[in-house]
């Protein structure tokens, strides 16, 4: 440890990976740290392309009402520059939810999501990371492993390599971030060292989406922004999404559960689309203009790996972000849970003692369950409620099953089942608030909802 010169708890952190709880992460280290350095395997170009290591980055990426909060408060006045460039933000009552069977009511809810592709949002954080005086970004650079102390006790650097060079060190460093997300090498990295193999989970559902932009059409009329119409288990694998990006397009996926895949040519692509549980999809795409290729992206499925768990961990290394938790991405909690599990990390960094990382990656890692409890629920709960996903079910999963069926049946009339349903997705409030003494009531006593599950984006729209 390098002392707290000029108040800060380091000389040098190093994050692995520029994922969004990379730059999220370089964020709130260059609050504490002299330098931070960023260190990615792609180049970083300056522009909203997609890069070559992000395959998800071509499909939707609806930024969360509490992620929107955090990256706020990180980066002030970033969704009014995302919004200039065409960022569309959206009230719930803005969105058409098929869900469960049923249109969700269209309610005011005060819960405000931004869209976007997923390349403007990066290229727009990435821009301002790049601006803060004390963070360096290493760009077609590759980790191939950790330095440590001679006990293996602490990281103290990486090894690096970059094409057509000879391999090099960066040592001497204060803390290691892995933010290098799904493919993450730590647990092959940490074996190597002698330590034991993280334990995992995998719920697999073989998750595939095929996504194709379309320009919007100028005569296109709905009274939507954006549409989903979700799978309804345990026979429905069927999921279709119209969302609005920027340039005036749309950005269009379909997705299937349990290998029942889209098709990637054009009449496939578009037979599948009117196959969806609602027209409302297929409607709008059957005359539209493709604005570019359709593209395929296969998970297996929701993957958690429990460095909580482990016996022993090396001092001076956090990992974080879709390295420890990879959700489904159909339920678009990625992005938030990553900048929840950075804003854990920045409280643990402030509670560290001045000039000091003792305990901190133990804390860290202690503490991240708390952080993943709501979106893993909310992933395995849906992902679990088709019967063909193996794993065991956890107690009370067949009551927490039949409660969300009746919770969504409710949200197709009553609009404050709707608010309460919002805010939890968006996780901005527990769980706990669906089970309100006037929700549970509601619930108990609910009859089945007419007149809600047939219809072109069938629920009213209130105001």
């Amino acid at each position: 440890m390098s002392g707290d010169a000029k108040g800060k708890l380091g000389k040098h952190a190093v994050v692995l990976g520029s994922s969004m709880a990379g730059l999220l992460t370089a964020r709130v280290l260059s609050d504490q740290f002299e330098k931070v350095t960023l260190i990615e395997r792609d180049e970083l170009r300056d522009d909203p392309e997609p890069r070559k290591g992000t395959p998800q980055i071509q499909h939707p990426h609806v930024l969360l009402a509490k992620g929107a909060q955090i990256m706020a408060e990180l980066f002030p006045g970033l969704f009014e520059d995302l919004v200039a460039v065409g960022s569309t933000p959206a009230e719930m009552s803005d969105a058409a939810w098929f869900h469960s069977g049923h249109w969700l009511v269209r309610a005011k809810t005060g819960v405000i999501a931004y869209s976007q592709s997923r390349g403007l949002l990066d290229w727009k954080v990435r821009q301002r990371v790049r601006a803060l005086p004390n963070v360096e970004v290493m760009d077609r650079c590759e980790v191939k492993g950790y330095l440590t102390t001679p006990d293996n006790t602490r990281v103290t650097g990486v090894q690096l390599h970059r094409k057509g060079e000879a391999e090099t060190t960066l040592d001497g460093v204060d803390l290691v971030v892995d933010a290098s997300g799904r493919g993450s090498q730590t647990p092959q990295w940490l074996e190597q060292l002698g330590y034991p193999r993280v334990p995992q989970t995998l719920i697999k559902t073989d998750v595939c989406y095929t996504s194709r932009i379309f320009h919007r059409p100028k005569n296109h009329q709905a009274n939507w922004l954006m549409v989903a119409i979700y799978a309804e288990p345990p026979h429905g694998k069927r999921v279709g999404m119209v969302f609005p990006i920027e340039k005036d397009r749309w950005l269009v996926t379909l997705a299937g559960y349990l290998k029942d895949h889209a098709p990637t040519d054009d009449a496939g692509f578009l037979e599948y689309a009117r196959s969806l549980a609602r027209p409302d999809v297929y409607d709008a795409i059957k005359d539209a203009e493709p604005a570019g290729p359709i593209v395929q992206h296969k998970i297996p499925g929701s993957q958690r790996r429990h460095y909580d768990q482990m016996s022993r961990f090396p001092e001076h290394l956090v990992v974080l972000g879709d390295a420890v938790c990879s959700l489904n991405p159909l339920y678009g909690q990625g992005m938030t849970s990553a900048a929840l599990q950075v804003m854990l990390l920045d409280k643990c960094l402030r509670n560290q003692p001045p000039g000091s990382l003792t305990g901190l990656a133990q804390r860290f890692r202690k503490q991240v369950p708390s952080v993943l409890l709501l979106p893993w629920m909310m992933a395995m709960s849906q992902d679990m409620s088709h019967p063909e996903v193996e794993g065991a079910r956890p107690p009370g999963f067949g009551f927490m099953s039949w409660y969300t069926k009746q919770i969504m049946s409710l949200a197709a009339h009553d609009e404050d089942v709707v608010r309460s349903f919002a805010n939890v997705q968006h996780m901005l409030k527990s769980p706990a608030t669906l089970f309100s003494p006037g929700i549970l009531w509601r619930v108990l006593t609910a009859r089945p909802p007419e007149g809600n599950s047939a219809g072109v984006s069938g629920a009213s729209h209130s105001s």
